[in-house]
C-alpha cells in the first residue's frame, strides 16, 4: 500500500500471500487487507509525527525557530524600557526576562497547557485537511478560470516585452492584497454568521495565549479558509496565466518569500501571547502588529468585533473595523461570557462546536411551532 501525504509519498512493504501464510497461519485475505491497511495507516501516523515536530524547522510554519527568535528579540524591546530601576537586582537580567516570557499567569492556567496538548492533536489532521483541499481547490479554479479567459478571446494577449516585467510585480503585489482582502472577509463572516462563530469559537475561547494558540482551531475553519484562499490563489493564477502563459514567482530570501518573510519575522509569534506590542505612529495603519491582534481577542465591549485584517490593517480602516489604543489596560482574552469553561479538552474543542452548530441549523429550519 502506498500512504499518500501533502509532505510526499511513503511506502509501506505489504504482506504479500507467499510471506503471509508463514507468519499468520489460518488467517484469510481479509486479514491480509486488514494488517496492510493498519500498516499503512501506522506509516502515515509516523511521518505526519515527524512532520509536526519539525515545525519549528520548516519556515512555512509560524513557529520555526527563526520567526521565535525575532518574537524574542521584540520581546526583549519591550521588556528592557517596561523593566524597572537597576537598584533592584531581582528586576532585571536573564531571570527577569524568562519572567516576563512564561509569566505565572499564562502557564498555570489550564487553557495554556490545553493548548499545548490541543497542537499535536490537530495538527495530524489538519495538513492533510487544509493543505490537500487548499491545493485541489486552487489548480480547479486555475484551470477553469484560465480556460474561460483562452474561450472567450480565443488567445492569450500578445504583450510588449517593456509590459511584462510591471504585469508580474502587479501580479505578485495583487495577489497578495487580494488573499489578504479574502482572509478580511473570511474573518469578518466567522464573526457575524451565528453558525460560523461556533466553529471560530473555538479560536477565541483562549483566555490566555501563547505561539500555540495560532494552531488553536476547529477543522471547519480550516475547510472554510482552505476553500477561500484556494480560491482566490487559483483565480489570480489563472488570470496572469492567460496574460502571460505562466505565473510568476515572487521575490524570495533562501527559499521563503519576501512578504512571508516579513509578515512572520516582524513578531508575529506575539500576536498570540501576552506582550503587547504596538508600531509607533503611522505605521500601526500600514502593517500589522501583535497589539493589532490583541484587541481582536478582547471581550472588551469596545474591541469586540474589531481587527479583523491579518498583514494589512488598511482593511479595518476602510470598513471601519478599526480599533487601536495606545496600551493594552482594557484587553481581556477569551469569550467573556463565561463559555471558556466548556472548552476544556481536545475532544471537546471539536465535537461541541459540531453539536452547537447542528442545534443552530436545527432551530433555523426546523424551529418549535
Amino acid at each position: 500500500l502506498d500512504a499518500q501525504t501533502v509532505g510526499g509519498t511513503v511506502e509501506s512493504k505489504s504482506l504479500t500471500r507467499a510471506n503471509y501464510d508463514s507468519q499468520f497461519p489460518g488467517m484469510n485475505e481479509t486479514g491480509l487487507d486488514v494488517l496492510n491497511i493498519l500498516f499503512a495507516l501506522g506509516t502515515m501516523a509516523l511521518q505526519q509525527a515527524a512532520v509536526v515536530l519539525g515545525y519549528p524547522f520548516n519556515p512555512e510554519q509560524r513557529i520555526f525557530v527563526v520567526w521565535l527568535f525575532t518574537a524574542l528579540l521584540f520581546a526583549l524591546f519591550v521588556f528592557l524600557p517596561s523593566s524597572p530601576s537597576v537598584s533592584n537586582p531581582n528586576a532585571r537580567g536573564p531571570g527577569a526576562f524568562f519572567r516576563f516570557l512564561f509569566p505565572k499567569a499564562v502557564w498555570s492556567h489550564p487553557s495554556a497547557w490545553l493548548d499545548v496538548r490541543y497542537f499535536f492533536f490537530h495538527q495530524f489532521f489538519r495538513v492533510y485537511l487544509e493543505g490537500a483541499l487548499m491545493t485541489t481547490v486552487s489548480a480547479m479554479v486555475f484551470h477553469k478560470s484560465s480556460a474561460l479567459l483562452l474561450s472567450l478571446n480565443g488567445q492569450s494577449p500578445r504583450l510588449a516585452s517593456e509590459y511584462v516585467w510591471g504585469l508580474e510585480w502587479a501580479y505578485i503585489l495583487g495577489a497578495v492584497l487580494l488573499g489578504d482582502f479574502v482572509a478580511y472577509v473570511l474573518h469578518w463572516w466567522q464573526h457575524t454568521n451565528p453558525l460560523l462563530w461556533e466553529f471560530h469559537k473555538v479560536h477565541h475561547s483562549a483566555p490566555v495565549m501563547h505561539p500555540l494558540t495560532d494552531y488553536r482551531e476547529h477543522p471547519v475553519d480550516n475547510i472554510f479558509y482552505a476553500l477561500g484562499h484556494g480560491l482566490s490563489i487559483g483565480l489570480s493564477g489563472g488570470c496572469i496565466s492567460y496574460c502571460l502563459g505562466y505565473v510568476p514567482e515572487g521575490p524570495t530570501v533562501y527559499g521563503v518569500g519576501l512578504f512571508s518573510l516579513l509578515f512572520n519575522a516582524l513578531g508575529y509569534n506575539l500576536r498570540h501571547s501576552h506582550i503587547w506590542l504596538r508600531w509607533p505612529g503611522k505605521w500601526a495603519y500600514v502593517f500589522g502588529c501583535p497589539a493589532h491582534h490583541h484587541i481582536h481577542h478582547s471581550y472588551h465591549p469596545e474591541h469586540i468585533n474589531k481587527n479583523f485584517a491579518f498583514i494589512f490593517p488598511i482593511w479595518d480602516v476602510v470598513f471601519g473595523t478599526f480599533c487601536l489604543p495606545d496600551d493594552n489596560s482594557k484587553v481581556k482574552f477569551g469569550l467573556g461570557d463565561g463559555q471558556e469553561a466548556v472548552y476544556t479538552s481536545c475532544l471537546g474543542l471539536y465535537f461541541l462546536p459540531l453539536k452547537k452548530g447542528l442545534l443552530h441549523l436545527k432551530e433555523t429550519f426546523f424551529p418549535l411551532r
